[in-house]
């Protein structure tokens, strides 16, 4: 099957672009043929002063793009297109222009911008559902966006136009990571025969569990106020014996190195961005993850590498994380944003090794049975033939 796949990198290096990577791999690791069409948003960095005020056009509807995918189209004639991140470069106007050339058009839903400009239901350190139905001027009043109101009114009218101009109707389908993703696209008025569901997924051919060994406890992830870094830092600001490691950067992190730095916090370490063979040894010898994000995550790939390291997860018991990691099975959870109730499972479950061991084998076992590239790619090429037969 000839396949578009469509994605707009982020300026940090996200989890979305490397479900997109992933995504690509698998296609083609399974004989589809892909054409990758990608912006990077790297690429506002040199823009002039033109193309910053074309800028605001182009995010609620690209001509860049339209013209784009006419000619990919017309060239690679494909079968089906799937989209992961639009925003802001690609815009929505692939949508309309797919819809158009009668291109099956699937998007895979990592975030909940269709649904609230920022993506991420957080604003002001809590949740916040208040554009899900419609609603998109309060993503304004409230500087959702960056703070901005000019960005916020960016977002909240790229929205906003193109749900009134009917681009759900011109979207096929819509992949969600779980029930709970699914019930939020259904509030903000997605029909349910559109949505499916596809967990994100990891190959761990080459990954050696490492159960019950470690020297520190590890963070992982986007450095970014709704993953709940405050709560995680003040934590171990009280648990002193024990080893975090932060690995990842973003928004937050020069606040987090002053603070720790201010306080005189020896117990954290703040060790940047990695990847490949430094992040892995990172997990593998870290004797369990920490994860106490503060918005509805969707499905962040970095528990199931914790699980094929066999290595459990204290988990914020919020949105999609008890679909994900199963409480006094394959980790623990705690209240979101309770500095206390974290540091109880935190000092519970580094003082019992035997449960460390045994939370990580059924960690393992569930990313073996659920969540490997052959599993994933049976559920999405099904997906494939469903929509393709009934556009």
């Amino acid at each position: 099957m000839n396949i578009l796949l469509v994605h707009n990198f982020y300026k940090f290096f996200a989890g979305e672009d490397s479900i997109a990577l992933r995504e690509k791999n698998l296609l083609e690791e399974n004989g589809e043929t892909v054409y990758f069409y990608t912006r990077d948003n790297k690429e506002t960095d040199n823009y002039n002063l033109f193309q910053k005020i074309l800028f605001f056009r182009e995010t609620v509807y690209s001509k860049k793009t339209k013209k784009e995918i006419k000619d990919i189209l017309r060239e690679f004639k494909p079968q089906m297109a799937y989209t992961h991140n639009i925003f802001p470069l690609i815009s929505p106007s692939i949508f309309h222009t797919l819809y158009d050339a009668s291109i099956p058009c699937i998007q895979n839903v990592q975030d909940y911008r269709w649904l609230c400009p920022n993506g991420v239901f957080y604003i002001n350190d809590s949740i916040c559902e208040r554009c899900k139905n419609g609603a998109f001027w309060n993503a304004v009043r409230y500087r959702c966006f960056r703070e901005s109101y000019l960005l916020s009114g960016l977002y909240a009218t790229t929205i906003s136009a193109n749900r009134l101009a009917g681009v759900f109707k011109k979207i096929d389908a819509f992949l969600c990571t779980t029930e709970f993703n699914k019930q939020k696209l259904i509030e903000g008025g997605v029909k349910e025969d559109r949505i499916f569901i596809k967990p994100n997924y990891l190959d761990i051919s080459d990954i050696e569990p490492s159960y019950g060994s470690g020297d520190h406890i590890i963070f992982l992830g986007r450095l970014s106020p709704e993953k709940g870094l405050w709560t995680l830092v003040k934590a171990f600001e009280r648990l002193k014996d024990l080893k975090l490691r932060i690995v990842g950067t973003g928004p937050l992190e020069q606040s987090l190195k002053t603070y720790i730095k201010e306080k005189g916090i020896k117990n954290i370490s703040m060790e940047g961005f990695k990847q490949g063979a430094e992040k892995n040894n990172l997990l593998k010898n870290s004797l369990f993850m920490v994860f106490p994000s503060e918005w509805y995550e969707h499905f962040p790939i970095v528990l199931l590498e914790a699980f094929a390291f066999g290595k459990p997860v204290i988990a914020s018991n919020i949105g999609n994380m008890p679909l994900i990691v199963e409480n006094g099975k394959s980790g623990l959870y705690f209240k979101a944003g309770d500095v206390n109730d974290l540091m109880e499972k935190v000092k519970f479950l580094s003082q019992n090794i035997s449960e460390i061991v045994k939370m990580g084998m059924h960690a393992r076992k569930e990313i073996e049975t659920k969540y490997t590239p052959q599993v994933n790619y049976k559920i999405l090429k099904s997906i494939f033939l469903k929509v393709s037969s009934s556009s």
